[in-house]
């Protein structure tokens, strides 16, 4: 027989921002120079003028170095509060989304396998639209984060499409997504379009809370169809409280942003401070001035610059979380739990390739047939052997010591 090519398909990559080839230090995407150069280059073109007015014409503009070392102990103090509290709200925002992603995951992997199917179409039909309104709840609190209202993203449609809600204050998508057109337009619907003949429906603003309720309900139906055992149902429940809980933090961070005062006072403190350098140096250091203000403005300006691009890190900045990517993460493996149905004993257990005792042992289907003080005799010298190969790699560094030990002393 002549052989087969087999094409192998690469496992996708998980996203890392530091694997870059390029070193840090040469790199332009994901910068915020472009942003504060324009700043940058204005603050330059300040200290240009002062040391040609101060040095070229002879026009003393020069002030005291001292102001230097007072403003900017207080830029200090600024700048590092703001980029901590920033980045708290940045490191708080990615460990809520690890804590939703283990929510779904546990919530997917009991209704897959500790749901009873019995191999019924519709009982698999109901997991797999389930296990999709945990996906589509991710989806819809990413685009909920970035205040993007409606259900009609090509990501997400697919996944809720099929839900419609008759819960007070809820109501159905695709109402929804018409009445945000009339928002929109302005043009009014034909009334006939609506379920009341009075009232407009009002956007639900909080899709991911109503996919809540269609999870709920799912639990719910299948704990009284007795599908799934107490604990279970406990456990899944759980899970879904923590997806609720995890969505209402997103909301704080997102509605609660660094109050407007101090961000203001902060950027007119480093703007006074940037421009009143040139002034203090420019008699000391002459024309030496520009480039130092140019670096020191960038520095400065570039750390006010990442605070205010990851105090919010759900947009779309190029320091944000890639919310994108995570959620893509979650599909493929939620898919391929899917794609497979849920795994038996005999599967992993009964089968040639797993020999419980050892490498050279029996397998655990010959194992089936020998009687218990076999079985336990086998697991007794498996035992032993782990025992006498700990003492003979103990023995084997030790050696390995002691001739090094003596190549130092020769």
């Amino acid at each position: 027989m002549g052989r087969h090519s087999i094409s192998r398909v690469e496992a996708p990559k998980l996203y890392n921002p530091y694997s870059y080839h390029r070193p840090h230090f040469v790199r332009w995407k994901g910068s915020v120079i472009p942003k504060v150069l324009p700043s940058t280059i204005a603050v330059t073109i300040v200290a240009i003028v002062v040391c040609i007015v101060q040095l070229a014409v002879g026009i003393k503009i020069s002030i005291q170095s001292s102001f230097i070392t007072i403003l900017g102990f207080v830029v200090g103090l600024l700048l590092t509060y703001r980029t901590n509290t920033a980045y708290d709200r940045y490191w708080e925002g990615r460990r809520l989304w690890s804590t939703m992603v283990v929510a779904i995951r546990n919530l997917s992997r009991n209704i897959w396998v500790n749901i009873k199917d019995d191999d019924e179409i519709n009982d698999l039909l109901e997991k797999k639209t389930a296990i999709n309104l945990l996906l589509g709840f991710a989806v819809a609190t990413k685009h909920y984060l970035r205040e993007e209202d409606g259900s009609q993203y090509d990501d997400l449609k697919p996944l809720i499409s099929n839900i419609k809600s008759d819960l007070p204050g809820f109501e159905p998508l695709n109402e929804q997504d018409l009445m945000k057109n009339v928002i929109k337009t302005g043009k009014q619907p034909s009334k006939k379009l609506f379920s009341s003949n009075e009232k407009l429906p009002s956007i639900n603003h909080n899709l991911p809370l109503e996919i809540s309720h269609y999870i709920s309900s799912y639990i719910d139906i299948q704990r009284k169809k007795d599908n799934v055992d107490v604990p279970t149902t406990s456990s899944m429940y759980a899970s879904l409280n923590s997806l609720v809980d995890c969505l209402t933090q997103f909301e704080r961070i997102l509605r609660s942003p660094i109050p407007l005062a101090y961000s203001i006072h902060l950027s007119q403190t480093v703007w006074i401070y940037c421009l009143s350098l040139p002034f203090q140096l420019v008699d000391t250091v002459k024309y030496v001035t520009i480039p130092i203000v140019f670096f020191a403005t960038l520095v400065l300006m570039g750390i006010m610059q990442i605070g205010e691009e990851i105090e919010n890190p759900f947009g779309y900045d190029e320091n944000d979380l890639d919310l994108d990517d995570f959620c893509g993460i979650l599909k493929r493996e939620l898919n391929i739990i899917t794609s497979h149905r849920k795994p038996t004993v005999e599967d992993w257990v009964y089968n040639s390739k797993n020999r419980p005792f050892g490498p050279n042992e029996v397998t655990a289907s010959e194992a089936s047939r020998l009687s218990i003080v076999e079985v336990r005799n086998l697991l007794t010298t498996s035992f032993n052997d782990d025992i006498r190969a700990s003492i003979n790699n103990i023995n084997v560094v030790k050696e390995n010591n002691e001739s090094d030990i003596t190549i130092r002393i020769n």
